[in-house]
């Protein structure tokens, strides 16, 4: 198979679907405006054809729904790819006369995205009634249109894998297979931190959907069909063999939409997506491991537990060497405040529960630092907080605050931030607390630049309203049962590879908008204070030091605590996890990455019980 190049032409779509990463750009007014213009979806074309490419794909959004969509297959035919191809949800070909101009300008590869054998699960997933018909209409028409004009198409189906649908493989393969569908993608939803509160709603562990194709053998061999597995190991299924599934090509390269020059030109952090295992070692399958929402509870609680517990003999260590004979038993008087984590997205109820019951053991009470964007439902978590606090062992709340912003990599796309998620756990905090049950302490954490924003621009000045109100709330103020809220302020790190400027010669500019910052927290009852994290920060001599005079000169006007003591990091909330983990990168890319802990090894006590019948994840040891 040649090199196969996908340009995302957009974000645009006719669709809804419950699991879709985009739906909060989309959601943005005139979100059609981000897509690419037609030149520009051009010129990729062209790099697809000088960089050896032999095969181009279309993806998006909706390709289909573009009005140049004809015209860019046909600008491509001109350059002779050996395929021309486009994943598509396949509801514009319902309509004949667009089938028959697409696949006569030189459209031959289809990849459908169907998820249900029936419009009462399709439809439901895709929040678009009558797209299961229509999508099926087009099927019959691609075919009708291909006998017509003797075409050669190349028809695949892409199912993304959720409760609703899992056990429906084989009804897949007996619905489609007979439209001329002969290569049937799978595979789990994805979660990234737009999403990573549906995780609870649409995971589905390796293990069933094993056993959902090993169902859907009998209609693979009834048709000649095959399976293509796509972010699950292929590994886990060699016992079906070759004849059945179909090795994922992991070829293909994808020029994402707010690239500029040459696909994979933005790689600002190593996204720990995957873990592998000790079998990995010697596997020649071209494959990138296990996906880590996949790694077992039990290994995950155990990184936490053995970061926290390396993070306090570290700075016992440290206190010990500063103080020498006149040490004491324990941290210091900083240290002893409760330890600080985050990075428990992955984390289902009955792992956070256990985590905290042994931390709570050997560290004293916690501070959990959330989005409140947890695999956990969130209903769930607020109840889960207050559970927690009542049995001792969680003695602070800290939020961690994103307010709408522009996507890091994107500057032409909006963020949605976590505001509003907050704004609704606070509601549910506080209608726990009017019904008598016991809140920690409650504490938001801002970067310095998102708090300015929300409070000097106009078009944030609504979230910040609005989580000041849901703050107001929760904190009981106007009854008897209020308690302060702390605004802790951390400065970011300055950039990498870039001389920071001198901080000495802004003195003046940083005291006013300390001051600035500190009357709008006290305005609204917030009590602010600024964390600092001292010589943990792990940067070079000259973004140390101005670090150090900014964080004085901020110091000058609000409360000073430090965490140098207190917040530690554990795999899952690593800057490479930054994919779906709401650690804050501006707070913790500021430490030495050289020393990061990695993955635990899995040992009987933190393996899971239950595994795969073939090549069983719970019978394989993991790399750190």
């Amino acid at each position: 198979m040649g090199k196969l190049l996908s340009i995302e032409t957009g974000f645009t779509c006719n669709s809804r679907c419950k699991y879709c990463t985009q739906l909060d750009y989309r959601a943005i007014p005139q979100a059609d405006k981000l897509d690419l213009t037609t030149e520009q979806i051009r010129e990729r074309i062209r790099y697809a054809a000088d960089n050896g490419y032999s095969q181009l794909g279309f993806s998006g959004g909706e390709p289909t729904i573009r009005g140049d969509f004809i015209s860019l297959i046909q600008y491509a035919q001109q350059f002779e790819f050996e395929r021309i191809g486009v994943t598509s949800n396949g509801r514009m070909f319902s309509y004949r006369k667009f089938t028959e101009e697409a696949l006569t300008a030189g459209l031959d590869g289809f990849t459908f995205s169907l998820h249900g054998p029936t419009p009462k699960i399709h439809d439901r997933i895709t929040k678009s009634p009558g797209s299961l018909e229509q999508a099926l209409d087009g099927l019959s028409n691609i075919q009708s249109v291909c006998r017509k004009h003797n075409i050669r198409a190349h028809l695949m189906n892409n199912q993304i894998i959720l409760p609703d649908n899992v056990g429906m493989i084989r009804e897949m393969v007996e619905l489609l297979a007979p439209l001329g569908i002969g290569l049937f993608m799978i595979q789990p939803f994805i979660p990234q931190r737009s999403n990573s509160d549906d995780l609870g709603r649409f995971y589905v562990p390796y293990e069933e959907i094993v056993a959902s194709v090993e169902r859907a053998v009998p209609a693979l061999e009834k048709y000649g069909a095959r399976i293509k597995p796509y972010n699950i190991p292929n590994c886990l299924f060699w016992h079906l063999g070759p004849k059945f599934i179909e090795a994922q090509f992991y070829g293909l390269r994808s020029f994402r939409e707010y690239e500029q020059s040459q696909p994979g030109e933005f790689k600002a952090f190593r996204a720990r997506q995957w873990y592998r295992i000790d079998k990995c070692k010697t596997c020649e399958e071209y494959c990138p491991g296990f996906r880590i929402e996949q790694m077992p509870q039990k290994r995950m609680s155990a990184g936490l537990k053995e970061a926290a517990e390396r993070f306090v003999q570290e700075s016992l260590a440290t206190l010990e060497v500063a103080v020498g004979d006149d040490v004491v038993d324990g941290r210091s008087e900083a240290g002893s405040a409760p330890l600080i984590f985050s990075g428990t997205e992955l984390f289902d109820r009955e792992t956070i529960v256990e985590s905290f019951s042994t931390m709570v053991t050997k560290h004293g009470p916690v501070s959990w630092m959330t989005a409140l964007c947890e695999k956990v439902d969130r209903k769930e978590q607020v109840k889960l907080i207050c559970d927690l606090t009542e049995a001792g062992a969680l003695a602070e709340l800290i939020l961690i605050t994103q307010p709408m912003d522009q996507r890091f990599l994107a500057q032409r796309v909006l963020e949605k931030g976590n505001i509003e998620e907050l704004r609704e756990g606070l509601v549910l905090l506080s209608e726990l607390a009017e019904s008598g049950r016991k809140l920690p302490r409650l504490r938001v954490l801002f970067n310095v630049g998102d708090l300015t924003r929300l409070v000097n621009e106009p078009s944030l000045n609504q979230q910040w309203d609005r989580l000041n109100r849901g703050l107001a709330r929760a904190s009981g103020r106007g009854t008897d049962r209020v308690q302060q809220v702390d605004a802790i302020i951390a400065i970011s790190n300055f950039p990498r590879d870039q001389k920071p400027p001198d901080m000495r010669r802004q003195r003046d500019i940083n005291i006013r908008l300390a001051k600035q910052l500190k009357a709008a927290c006290e305005l609204n009852r917030l009590n602010p204070m600024l964390a600092v994290l001292g010589d943990r920060r792990g940067l070079d001599a000259a973004r140390a030091d101005q670090m150090a005079v900014v964080e004085r000169q901020f110091g000058e006007i609000l409360p000073v605590e430090s965490w140098r003591e207190r917040l530690f990091r554990h795999p899952l909330s690593m800057p490479e996890m930054d994919f779906v983990s709401w650690s804050p990168p501006w707070l913790f890319e500021r430490w030495d990455l050289s020393a990061q802990p990695g993955l635990p090894k899995e040992t009987s006590q933190n393996k899971d019980q239950t595994g795969l019948r073939s090549q069983s994840v719970a019978q394989l040891t993991v790399d750190s």
